[in-house]
């Protein structure tokens, strides 16, 4: 979800980074074992990111030799905490951080160079996905590699599309026609919750076929404006769902949670949402009926159509104290290798992670249905993922915007070319 994978805005003091001096925690667990002091975003790693856990058990498991001490931490409090050690010199050794306060820290030369590890792994260098590791390149420094893919859709329920005797829709037109027929049988066609309103992944990567990955450095430049007729487009695509009934009569009271319940309980159509979600799903009454989609093309789009969603969230990120330690440095390197190899990269897929590189990994189509269905869209070679979330490119406020543009048209507050302007009028003031 956007909110766990990069739009707290924490401000990390350049001036404060830079005097920080010394630092870092000692190369040995009392066992004897070469310790890697990894923080983590969550409290339990454990229970609330089991993926990331089995890899860093098997890890340990491999090399005895090596400790991966995981502090974990509510996100808020990890990157207050992060922010706390960069002042005084002492941050972990690894650490997970969002984007804009990592480049931040690599700017304050506080992060590990990773580009030599890219070098000597290059079967790793050339598996990852490219959105992956230029998400978090600087110039010529690598100040990051990704933690997991974020993967973003919408999730369908193939029984009652056959129920109504309509096919999965391709293009928008298709999912027009299909709306008015569930709409005429009081059937919700796509799941959303303005109360959390964030939730609109769905419809950014529908901006994306826009052009808004053409546009958007001249925008923010001031060059051209967010409320150009192509966007405007858009809004007025998302306009003609509203007017065929395709949100929940609720939406503006209802929540991202409740609009997933909906969907799990088999009176939604379609959820927007992401891969965070498949559990709940597998385990729901239409679990097995469940597929994923990337939503639809548009004949009066601009540029490549078939997008997809399988962007980069927060980057793992090393203090740069450890290249001080030669014992260190090669078992954190050492982890890399695994976490990126294909043993972590199957473990993930395992745990219901997409893979975040080109390797084969094997799925369970019986026992993860839903998790089959989104694997099968990411390893499609008729897809080209956009590079990054479109609100993770832009500062909080001008995604806060966004959102609000996007609901205020599902909700009927803004016609398109309000919405537009919206958008506009946040960027014009962060000038």
């Amino acid at each position: 979800m956007r909110r766990t994978h990069g739009t707290v805005a924490v401000a990390v003091s350049t001036a404060l980074l830079l005097a920080g001096c010394g630092g870092g925690s000692s190369d040995q667990s009392d066992d004897g074992r070469t310790r890697i002091d990894f923080a983590i975003h969550v409290a339990n790693p454990q229970d609330q990111e089991p993926a990331f856990a089995a890899v860093v058990d098997a890890f340990e498991a491999q090399n005895p030799d090596i400790d991966v001490n995981l502090i974990g931490k509510e996100q808020s409090e990890h990157i207050r905490s992060i922010k706390m050690q960069s002042q005084s010199g002492n941050l972990p050794d690894m650490f997970w951080m969002l984007q804009a306060s990592a480049s931040e820290l690599n700017d304050a030369g506080a992060l590990l160079d990773l580009s030599d590890f890219l070098n000597a792994n290059p079967d790793i260098a050339s598996s990852l996905r490219p959105n992956m590791v230029e998400a978090f390149e600087d110039d010529s420094v690598q100040y990051g590699l990704p933690y997991q893919p974020l993967v973003t859709g919408l999730f369908y329920n193939l029984a009652l599309f056959e129920e109504n005797g309509l096919e999965v829709p391709e293009t928008f037109d298709d999912l027009v026609a299909a709306s008015e027929v569930f709409s005429a049988k009081g059937i919700t066609t796509i799941a959303q919750g303005a109360k959390d309103p964030y939730s609109v992944w769905a419809f950014l990567t529908m901006l994306s076929r826009f052009g808004y990955f053409e546009k958007i450095e001249a925008i923010l430049a001031g060059d051209e404006a967010f409320d150009n007729s192509d966007f405007v487009r858009f809004y007025e695509k998302i306009d003609l769902l509203r007017e065929t009934g395709s949100f929940p009569q609720n939406v503006t009271t209802q929540s991202y949670f409740q609009a997933v319940e909906s969907f799990t309980g088999g009176q939604a159509a379609m959820l927007d949402s992401g891969t965070w979600d498949v559990k709940k799903i597998e385990d729901s009454p239409v679990g097995q009926d469940v597929g994923f989609w990337w939503g639809p093309t548009f004949s009066d789009g601009v540029g490549e159509q078939n997008i997809s969603s399988v962007v980069p969230s927060a980057p793992i990120v090393v203090n740069a104290q450890v290249a001080e330690s030669e014992a260190k440095l090669a078992a954190i390197e050492k982890f890399l290798a695994f976490y990126y190899g294909p043993d972590g990269i199957q473990l993930m897929v395992d745990n219901q992670v997409p893979a975040m590189t080109d390797v084969d990994v094997s799925v369970d189509e019986t026992e993860h249905p839903v998790f089959a269905s989104v694997m099968e869209q990411v390893s499609s070679p008729a897809y080209t993922s956009q590079p990054a979330q479109p609100d993770l490119v832009v500062s909080e406020a001008v995604a806060n915007a966004m959102y609000d543009s996007i609901y205020g048209v599902i909700n009927g507050t803004y016609d398109p070319q309000q919405a537009a302007v919206v958008v506009q009028k946040a960027i014009d003031n962060e000038r």
